[in-house]
């Protein structure tokens, strides 16, 4: 009887409220706005855009996860762990447009004014820098679930043969995080490219140079370019499609093996 009344809630709500604005935003795609968006330079580069910067924010986020996962093995009782700790659950927190002025303010022509007349805001730097400060705390918290459940015998057996605690996690734990490794730098790639409010506060939105598809998106939405917004929304959600495909590929080559 629950199990019925679960299913009962959960099966509409779900359709309604997850299924039904992808299926609304699909079936409003007209052959215009399909035949405009593709012959558009401007949405090609902001794919281009935003496939480059995704890759090198998710890049960084799992260097600096690996980072994060030897502290979190070696380290939990240092002060610099717990800061680091702290600091990975707050960008999940913050409102991204805080999180883009942030970046702004500490990026900006104010501090690195020497490297151009704006520092490194409104470049393709930004986009990336702004990308990464949302997406890393999901390859942080994905390199840390895999510390927890590695075998610690390992580790032990490795630090009693000779080994520094550098040369145990590289030899040893991090070998056996694969799975671990791919999934943050699947789930860092797939936060990034569906990044706003951070990286248009920081990187801005300018076309062919720092636009993205989700800022693209905007500037049609906001020119009355409902076809081309509804194509390039379109475009999003197959590639998040795609990236959600490799990570559940990921998951079944694993139970496979």
């Amino acid at each position: 009887m629950r199990r019925n009344l679960v299913e009962a809630v959960f099966v509409p709500l779900f359709l309604f409220l997850v299924v039904f604005p992808v299926v609304a935003l699909l079936f409003h795609l007209n052959p215009e706005g399909i035949r405009r968006t593709l012959a558009d330079s401007f949405f090609w580069m902001s794919v281009k855009n935003t496939i480059l910067a995704a890759l090198a924010a998710a890049a960084l986020s799992l260097f600096l996860a690996v980072g994060f996962g030897y502290y979190h093995l070696f380290k939990q009782h240092s002060y610099f762990y717990r800061l680091a700790n702290l600091m990975n659950d707050l960008p999940i927190a913050l409102p991204h447009t805080v999180a883009g002025l942030a970046l702004l303010l500490a990026f900006g022509r104010k501090t690195m004014g020497f490297l151009g007349s704006t520092g490194l805001a409104f470049t393709l730097t930004a986009v990336v820098l702004a990308m990464f400060f949302v997406s890393y705390p999901l390859a942080a918290r994905a390199l840390a679930a895999a510390v927890d459940r590695m075998e610690k015998e390992l580790i032990e057996v490795a630090r009693t043969l000779g080994d520094t605690p550098v040369e145990a996690y590289f030899k040893v734990a991090l070998p056996t995080m694969g799975e671990a490794l791919f999934a943050g730098f699947i789930l860092a790639f797939s936060r990034s490219i569906s990044e706003f409010a951070a990286v248009i506060m920081f990187g801005g939105n300018l076309p062919a140079r720092t636009q993205v598809l989700a800022s693209y998106v905007f500037t049609k939405v906001e020119e009355g370019e409902l076809g081309m917004a509804v194509t390039a929304s379109a475009f999003c959600i197959l590639l998040s499609l795609v990236v959600v495909s490799l990570l559940w590929l990921g998951k079944v080559g694993k139970q496979r093996a």
